[in-house]
């Protein structure tokens, strides 16, 4: 449990950073491009991120469980995995380049989806070598490149900024830091598994079998947590995107604390599941779900009240434009409690090698 709660500190302390970078920048982006602007990039990203579900397709999870269990065949555990999710990558990038020139209503982010659909490659390379260290549990290696990753944003999209402003440039810059987080990413991965990497057709059978139902269970969460962007823009136009959004990227934080935890704790569940051990698995699993639910109600409770405080921060001058935003945040702090249990639930599920029941309660969540 020390080692958990170790992995879990440094990862907290890594992401308070990012958050607090990521608050400078949204900052940055509504004081520079106001409300509109700002409902222009989070609907980009949100559909990014939406087709990088596919880049993904439950392989990382799936990957760190298995290379927890066996230890002899890692490298090609590894060497499997980035090569998947290389070409799953490429199948994304390709889709959403595709799917938004023969949308219409999408017309007007061809540009901007275009250039930030690069994105989806370089994720896919870093997120592979993070399999490498959240196995190994180099969590503060995995910190670190995210640290990297986000201060490479704000100083990118400070220069671009100010030398032009616009979405673009906003967009341009994601794709660079995210250039620089994948290269960081892959010398450090590579020193970590000491450049022992390698393809089997066996694993890669595995990996696609195992993966198949997680990955399904994931599009339809991903559907099920950007589609609301989607309506919004479709229904009601870029500006409440920006409301909605700005909000819901509190909420999106606010929930980090119960996705370290249950990612410091997933590979030792998952061996302690393979080995059989259930007494001891009982008893780390009741500790997990109390941490879970204290923090999970502690971060409600405290968010809800703080709610405009923390819109009044993020916007600054603008916050006259995103003061429904406020409203918004303190109807999601609830969502954000139920998430905490739901960390526990379903990376327990994944552990205990129980992906179609994730996805059948995806499903029907999504429905």
């Amino acid at each position: 449990m020390w080692g958990v709660a170790k992995n879990t500190f440094v990862q907290i302390i890594a992401k308070v950073i990012v958050i607090f970078i990521s608050f400078l920048l949204i900052r940055l982006i509504t004081g520079t491009l106001g409300r509109e602007g700002y409902g222009v990039y989070a609907f980009v990203t949100a559909v990014i991120l939406l087709f990088a579900t596919v880049a993904d397709w439950g392989t990382s999870i799936i990957a760190v469980r298995e290379a927890s269990r066996e230890e002899d065949v890692r490298p090609k555990i590894f060497g499997t995995t980035i090569f998947v999710r290389f070409i799953l990558a490429l199948v994304a990038f390709v889709l959403i380049n595709v799917f938004v020139r023969i949308y219409s209503p999408w017309e007007s982010f061809v540009v901007s989806l275009t250039i930030g659909s690069l994105v989806l490659l370089f994720l896919s390379i870093k997120t592979s070598m993070v399999v490498v260290l959240q196995t190994f549990l180099r969590f503060n290696r995995a910190a670190f490149i995210e640290i990297v990753g986000a201060v490479s944003f704000l100083l990118i999209v400070m220069v671009l900024i100010k030398n032009s402003g616009g979405v673009n440039n906003v967009i341009i810059a994601w794709v660079l830091s995210s250039i620089v987080a994948a290269i960081l990413a892959a010398v450090v991965g590579w020193g970590v598994a000491k450049g022992k990497f390698g393809i089997d057709k066996g694993v890669l059978k595995n990996l696609v079998k195992e993966s198949l139902p997680m990955g399904l269970f994931l599009l339809f969460f991903s559907i099920y947590n950007r589609v609301d962007i989607i309506i919004l823009q479709h229904f009601s136009g870029i500006g409440d995107v920006a409301i909605y959004n700005l909000a819901y990227k509190v909420h999106d934080n606010l929930v980090l604390g119960a996705a370290f935890l249950m990612g410091s704790a997933f590979p030792v569940i998952s061996r302690m599941y393979a080995n059989g051990d259930a007494n001891e698995m009982r008893i780390f699993y009741q500790k997990l779900f109390g941490l879970i639910t204290l923090g999970g109600v502690a971060v409600a409770f405290i968010f809800f009240f703080l709610a405009p405080a923390v819109i009044q921060l993020l916007t600054g001058r603008e916050f006259a434009q995103f003061s429904d935003s406020v409203l918004a945040l303190k109807i999601l702090v609830f969502a954000t409690f139920v998430s905490y249990l739901n960390h526990l639930t379903g990376y327990s599920l994944i552990a205990f090698g129980k992906q179609k029941s994730v996805m059948v309660m995806a499903i029907f969540a999504l429905a």
